[in-house]
């Protein structure tokens, strides 16, 4: 199949004039070179987006594809509205797929210079859900921070990561996935498994759902590579210097349950929209639960903050979540508009 089919089949798919048999070849088509996903991804950001905020038909097609970057980059959850689209939006984007069509598959077959680096945000209170240029998929968790080359090599795939992600990679033996963190290097070839790397937090953790992966850490000259297997986490934990400097301290691998599944794990749980603390002290689960829900929380007793909870939350509230934990043990709290204060 090539590029004007697989673009003929996607703008079908997209306008829902695609018959079952042509969805079903475009899927077969997506599983054999899950880099075509990318550009199904793109289009569809575009098709979402209101013909209001299009620009006119004498805009370039560039401009189009970095409004669907730029889209894509600031959306703060995975899910998105359906909605009903007029006739125009077809037209409109008939007219438009031709002219970006060339720039989009640039972007996808690396030689795309003008876009050398893609970096994503997802702020507090928010988690987001994006496809990388491979056919990987991320997801991102509150106050975190992803980027990576608009243009994978042919031999090696790599990103960096500050705060935590949730990766499933496309399996290509042929290029390496690497993942680049404050504290550790983690070097796949198709795996999923957990990354969490807030700069606020005095750990690394990285926890293994399927595959296989090395971890060594940061820094120069020679460094110790462990070879982690499923549900087994590896953590550094660090400590402060007499001059003033993080210093990790050596990894450390924990194995976890392996007849737990993903959804209520802790590690992974927040994919699924869930909070799970599992023997956590407070001042760690305060931590999750400021960026979780975008507020600033202050424990005022050293007791209270060693206190250590086994729970599982979903959709609920912080109140809803605080006056839940205090049945188990005694703290008091007041929030007054995003800030929340816990007391003996």
């Amino acid at each position: 199949m090539n590029k004007e089919q697989i673009t003929q089949l996607i703008a079908r798919k997209l306008s829902g004039e695609a018959s079952p048999e042509e969805i079903k070849e475009l899927d077969a088509h997506l599983t054999v070179y899950p880099e075509d996903a990318y550009l199904l991804s793109l289009l569809a950001d575009y098709w979402t987006t209101p013909l209001s905020s299009i620009a006119d038909e004498d805009a370039d097609a560039e401009a189009h594809f970095r409004h669907i970057l730029n889209a894509a980059a600031s959306e703060d959850t995975p899910e998105r509205e359906r909605r009903t689209y007029h006739i125009g939006k077809i037209l409109a984007a008939a007219a438009v797929v031709t002219g970006m069509i060339f720039f989009s598959w640039l972007y996808v077959n690396r030689s795309q210079p003008a876009l050398s680096s893609i970096e994503t945000i997802v702020k507090p209170g928010a988690r987001s859900r994006l496809l990388l240029p491979d056919g990987s998929v991320v997801w991102l968790n509150s106050g975190s921070r992803i980027s990576y080359p608009a243009n994978f090599t042919d031999s090696l795939r790599e990103v960096e990561l500050e705060g935590e992600a949730y990766f499933d990679v496309a399996k290509n033996p042929n290029r390496p996935f690497i993942v680049h963190t404050r504290d550790i290097h983690i070097r796949v070839l198709g795996t999923a498994f957990n990354v969490k790397c807030y700069p606020d937090e005095n750990k690394t953790e990285a926890t293994l759902i399927r595959g296989l992966v090395q971890v060594s850490k940061t820094g120069e000259g020679p460094q110790e590579v462990l070879l982690l297997h499923p549900h087994e986490k590896v953590v550094i934990s660090k400590s402060v210097s007499d001059i003033g400097t993080a210093v990790p301290h050596n990894m450390i691998v924990k194995h976890l349950k392996e007849n737990t599944k993903d959804t209520s794990m802790a590690e992974t749980a927040w994919v699924y929209n869930k909070l799970v603390f599992d023997g956590e002290d407070f001042q760690e689960i305060v931590a999750e639960m400021e960026r979780w829900y975008n507020v600033k929380i202050s424990i005022n007793d050293s007791t209270v903050a060693g206190y250590r909870f086994h729970a599982k939350f979903e959709n609920e509230s912080i109140t809803e979540v605080l006056s839940a934990l205090r049945l188990s043990l005694p703290f008091t709290f007041k929030i007054i508009n995003n800030e929340v204060n816990i007391y003996k």
